[in-house]
């Protein structure tokens, strides 16, 4: 799934390759790409009802041709497009190279002192929270971690918070919010806490 937004207007593309021994014909195949757009549509009607959306699904498809995005056994091993661990392993699931992103692949590390792991979590947990209890005085919160060797994971060598009000909002309110949140989220207890949940699969990984 790719997702741009431009202003207010949302485009999705899904590429969704069907397995071939479950498709009758081509008119099948059509109304089942028919009902992942209506799905899409649907469901970010439900997200994001004030923006504008469109979905296109499949779109290298040439219909008169019966030219498809079919497969065999449904995995794209059968063209050598594989991986171990790649591009879609972000812990939130996005790619978004226009947007503050890390590197680190989150999957395959220890949950108890990786930062790797923990801070990738953690960023998005403290930007989620900030934004939350914003309560509409904060339209985007950004969080950058960075640790360092020898230093407790409860103190980051950097801890950047980028914050976008909405209009005619005192800044200095905001930021009391994001210090707040910032502090809490740090504390040992809530790092036990994201250990726990990590162990026991409660996050969302990839």
């Amino acid at each position: 799934v790719m997702v741009e937004r431009i202003d207010n207007k949302v485009g999705i593309t899904v590429a969704a390759a069907m397995v071939s021994k479950y498709i009758n014909d081509v008119d099948e195949y059509i109304n089942y790409t028919n009902q992942i757009k209506d799905a899409v549509l649907d469901l970010a009607a439900k997200i994001i009802p004030e923006r504008e959306v469109t979905c296109q699904v499949n779109v290298a498809d040439i219909l008169e041709k019966e030219l498809l995005f079919l497969t065999i056994t449904g995995t794209s091993a059968e063209a050598g497009d594989d991986g171990e661990v790649g591009r879609g392993n972000r812990s939130n699931g996005l790619i978004t190279p226009c947007r503050t992103m890390s590197l680190e692949a989150v999957c395959g590390k220890n949950p108890i002192n990786h930062v790797g792991k923990i801070y990738n979590i953690l960023g998005t947990e403290i930007a989620r929270e900030i934004y939350k209890r914003g309560e509409g005085d904060i339209l985007e919160a950004h969080v950058k971690l960075l640790s360092q060797i020898g230093r407790p994971i409860t103190d980051p060598w950097v801890n950047s918070i980028e914050l976008i009000p909405a209009e005619n909002v005192n800044f200095a309110s905001i930021e009391k919010i994001a210090k707040e949140v910032s502090e809490e989220m740090l504390s040992k207890e809530s790092l036990i806490d994201l250990r726990k949940r990590l162990i026991a699969g409660k996050i969302q990984v990839f």
